[in-house]
Order: C-alpha cells, then structure tokens, then sequence
C-alpha cells in the first residue's frame, strides 16, 4: 500500500482500493477500510507507524472492497464506525450485495467470496449530507449517488474523499465496463462533482485528481463511457432483445471476454441500470410476450 499525503495530515492509502487517513491531534480518522482483514491490518499499521489514535471509521458506500476491512479494525481497536442510511444496513448483513446481483435469488458459489461477500461490520452511527464531526474531525458528507445506492463523500478541508463517484482512465481502459446501480443517477453525480469547490478529488481507486481541469477531465471520459454504454443497449434493441442479448452486445461492442459468472453478472447490473435509464425517459419498454420478458423501443 502506498502512502500520499495530500495535505498536511491528510493521507490517500492507495492499493487495490484506496483509504483515506486524516490525523489531527494525535488521532486519526480513517474513511473506507479495503477489501479483507489485510488491508485492515494495513491501514492499523500506517495508524500505528504515525503514532495516532484511531477515532473513527467513515464508510463510503456498501460494496466489499470498500468496507470488507472494517470486521478486522473493530476486532483490534476500540472505535466508532459511521456510514449511510441503506448502506449501512447492507454493511450489517452484507448476503444483500451478491443476493441482488444474483436478483434476488439465494446467490451461487461464485458470489460467495470476499470480493462481493464481505465480512459484516457492527455500524454505530448512520450519517446524512452534511457537516459531520467526529472528535477533532471537522468533515463534511457529500451525497455521490449512482454506483452505489446512497454512496457518500467525505470532505476535509480541501480535499474530497469521493469514493467510487469517478473511476481513473486505467480502469475505464482496462474494464470497460464500470459498475452502475443507477446510470441517471452517477451522471448527475459527475456533473455536480467537478464543480464541487475542492482542491483535490481523492477517488476509492486510482489517483488523487486536482480541482478544475484535472476533475473535469476523468469526470467528463467517465460520463462518455457510460453514455456509450447507453447507447450500445439502445443501438442493440433494432429488434426486440431479452436481457442475455443485451449483454452479449455490450460485452462484444467493447471487446470483453467474460469469463466467470461474477464478472458477467457485474455487467449485466450496469446493463440494466442502462435500461432503466433508457426506460425513464421513455426510450424502451419491456415486453413480456411466450413467457419472455424482451425490451424494445418504445
């Protein structure tokens, strides 16, 4: 794991997914935990190395690699976790990640590992937008909707802990595909993002961006993307399709090779979020004709 200070005290724990680490009088406050065990052992370490005290734990959003390291912090150190409404419930019972990617069935073997079953965590304080203080932490909690249902941002001074809002140009190169709940939603979130007034942008993956064209810029190739994904399922639906087949024509258009059930169900989730999109504005509609449910333009 690496370690950038981004401001005085004020720290991005990059890795598989990233952490932030703020310090103010002899303690720390740390937002998001990893994956597993390790990265929480990882980040205690950093803690440990700086001399602090942990405070407080803010958690962004439900998804495993974002929390799954919180069960291990809570077993070694006495501290107070805080994340927002729904997904804190999800933290708390985390069987609901892989039960609705596996739409609302008792979800198979391959969702059934840490990367989309996390380890549950004990949740203290639920939190809502707004200034949030946790000991001598002065923050601010910015609503990031749409990759995940209630995400949140966690502001401290200038810099923006901005979760899973916005996806560095590795992984948009090398995934294609970004995972979406709801489309509408995480467009409306870039277009508020870069013009949130911060200095710096620290993301849950990939490197911190500075305000103004920085920001702009990967929000603006992260909009393109799921635009383009948007437009694959409309351009798909010349016919009547069922939902397998909009897969395939994503997965074909951007040059995927699906290889496991987890990474096809993945994207098949931000295929439906495009749908839904699509389906809000008025664009498409489900057909259920000879038991199969098909989507096709409206």
């Amino acid at each position: 794991m690496e370690t950038v200070e981004l401001a005085a005290g004020i720290f991005h724990l990059r890795g598989g997914s990233n952490m932030g680490l703020v310090v103010r009088e002899g303690k720390g406050l740390l937002i998001d935990t990893g994956l597993d065990k390790d990265s929480g052992r990882r980040a205690l370490r950093v803690i440990d190395e700086l001399g602090v005290t942990l405070e407080g734990v803010i958690l962004t959003h439900a998804h495993a690699d974002h929390f799954g390291g919180a069960q291990a912090i809570q077993r070694r150190r006495e501290v107070t976790v805080y994340a927002p409404s729904l997904e804190a419930a999800m933290m708390e019972h985390p069987l609901i990640e892989p039960l609705f990617l596996f739409g609302g069935a008792a979800p198979i073997g391959d969702l059934r590992h840490k990367f989309t079953l996390a380890k549950p965590c004990r949740v203290d304080q639920v939190i809502e937008p707004g200034p949030l203080q946790v000991g001598p932490f002065e923050t601010t909690i910015i609503s990031l909707p749409g990759h995940a249902p209630n995400q949140v941002g966690v502001a401290v001074g200038d810099v923006l802990f901005c979760a899973d809002a916005v996806f560095p140009a590795a992984t948009l190169q090398k995934h294609k595909v970004i995972f979406c709940f709801d489309l509408d939603e995480m467009l409306a979130t870039l277009d508020r993002l870069h013009e949130l007034e911060y200095a710096i942008f620290a993301p849950g993956h990939g490197p911190a961006y500075a305000g103004g064209e920085e920001i702009v810029s990967i929000c603006a190739a992260n909009r393109e993307r799921l635009e383009e994904i948007r437009e694959c399922v409309r351009a798909a639906l010349t016919v009547p399709q069922e939902t397998p087949a909009l897969v395939q024509a994503v997965s074909d258009h951007f040059g995927l090779g699906l290889a496991t059930a987890t990474a096809y169900l993945l994207t098949r989730t931000t295929v439906l979020a495009a749908l839904s999109s699509l389906e809000r504005s008025g664009l498409v509609h489900p057909l259920v004709e000879e038991n199969r449910l098909r989507w096709r333009l409206s």
